[in-house]
């Protein structure tokens, strides 16, 4: 009988792999295996953020205080950074201490992105620009700048340009932010000029950008009584200003209304106790819509709307803090005169419910008083109205100097 012809053997490293591919698949280590697929764990779930809040203690050695928020919106303090600035440490533009010495609001400001935060430095006239770590929400300085004009107090920032208001002088600001914070000026602007209004009378007290990002609204001081219209430029300029001042019961702080097709400013009025809406035309003029005023409390001042454009709360320097609500068209109504208040803490001097901030569920109102040193959380109800949550102490110096506030 004929041989068979002898198979070739495999070679030797052949046989290796061979093997060793059968003891990972037994050892569950082939990833396509289904052995494999089946006994690993799930991926562990991403990191829960804390949601964040800031507010600056504006001392001569000004820091930014970072608080976490819970779910029930209560503030956990974490650590303070420098801004490498200076603050006003509650010595006011005359020369007196008190609170509010920017006498402004919107001193603290966050990107739309999350990513940075800028603050006014009035005691000496810089604007810090810091990083917000993602995860954490720690900051970190970027870069302190200082301007060419006297006590930045107020701040807004769009498109990669900021732009700022002068306590002291007069004067508007604009930059465009560099890659590492840096501030690069775009323009210095004398608010009189142009504009037929006593530059002793100018002081402005803030500044905010149209949801369109086409025009910079501007309180130009409660001396003045009136709101200008800058136009911006596609460079980040600003072009000469509409002058809006016949409708105005001493303006001092104002915001757009959330979520509506025509853009609905609201403006706090001291001299009419008033919350007042006016629709912007795209020509940036103001025309009034209606108003809402308000009974037994003094110098309504600063102003925070809910992200859900249903309620304003006007924060009002005898210490208390007035509810409205909003319509679809924009119109407002009163809801509380007196929806919160917080008792004086220092003889002569009102707790004062300044800068403020509603979290972006429009679950919980945040508010600074300013003559108190402290911040109180309170919880939004269905009808607007406000429970208080808790308070934390802030712990400046001389319980004046707390200024701003920001959050995500």
């Amino acid at each position: 009988m004929q041989a068979l012809p002898r198979r070739a053997a495999a070679p030797r490293s052949l046989w290796a792999a061979i093997v060793a591919a059968a003891v990972l698949t037994a050892c569950g280590g082939d990833s396509n295996s289904p052995a494999m697929t089946a006994s690993m764990p799930p991926p562990p779930p991403p990191p829960v953020v804390a949601l964040q809040l800031y507010t600056q203690t504006n001392e001569t050695a000004n820091t930014l205080v970072h608080f976490t928020r819970g779910a029930d919106g209560k503030l956990s303090r974490k650590e303070s950074s420098s801004t490498g600035g200076v603050g006003t440490n509650a010595v006011r533009a005359n020369g007196t201490p008190g609170p509010n010495s920017l006498g402004s609001q919107f001193s603290v400001i966050i990107s739309s992105d999350n990513k940075q935060l800028f603050v006014a430095n009035g005691g000496d006239s810089s604007i810090s620009a810091m990083s917000i770590d993602p995860a954490t929400g720690a900051l970190s300085l970027r870069k302190n700048s200082k301007t060419a004009g006297q006590t930045p107090n107020s701040l807004a920032y769009a498109k990669g340009f900021l732009y700022a208001s002068f306590l002291k002088g007069g004067k508007l600001g604009a930059w465009r932010v560099e890659t590492d914070g840096a501030l690069s000026q775009l323009g210095l602007y004398d608010v009189a000029a142009g504009t037929g209004l006593a530059a002793a009378s100018i002081a402005p007290t803030q500044v905010v950008v149209s949801p369109d990002g086409k025009w910079l609204v501007v309180s130009a001081g409660t001396g003045t009584n009136a709101v200008l219209s800058y136009p911006i430029n596609a460079d980040g300029t600003l072009g000469a200003p509409l002058v809006n001042n016949t409708q105005f019961a001493t303006p001092f702080a104002g915001l757009f209304v959330p979520g509506l097709s025509t853009p609905v400013y609201l403006s706090t009025g001291i001299t009419g106790v008033s919350l007042t809406s006016y629709t912007l035309s795209q020509s940036g003029m103001l025309t009034q819509l209606n108003q809402a005023a308000a009974t037994g409390v003094g110098a309504p001042c600063w102003l925070a709307i809910a992200p859900n454009g249903k309620f304003a709360y006007v924060g009002n320097g005898s210490g208390s803090i007035s509810s409205y609500a909003i319509a679809a068209n924009g119109a407002v109504t009163l809801l509380k005169s007196i929806a919160a208040e917080e008792p004086s803490v220092l003889a002569g001097v009102n707790s004062v419910a300044g800068d403020s901030w509603v979290s972006p569920d429009s679950k919980f109102l945040y508010s600074t008083y300013l003559g108190a040193d402290k911040v109180v959380v309170y919880a939004i109800a269905a009808d607007g109205s406000l429970s208080k949550v808790a308070e934390t102490p802030v712990g400046t110096t001389t319980k004046l100097s707390l200024q701003g506030m920001a959050g995500i």
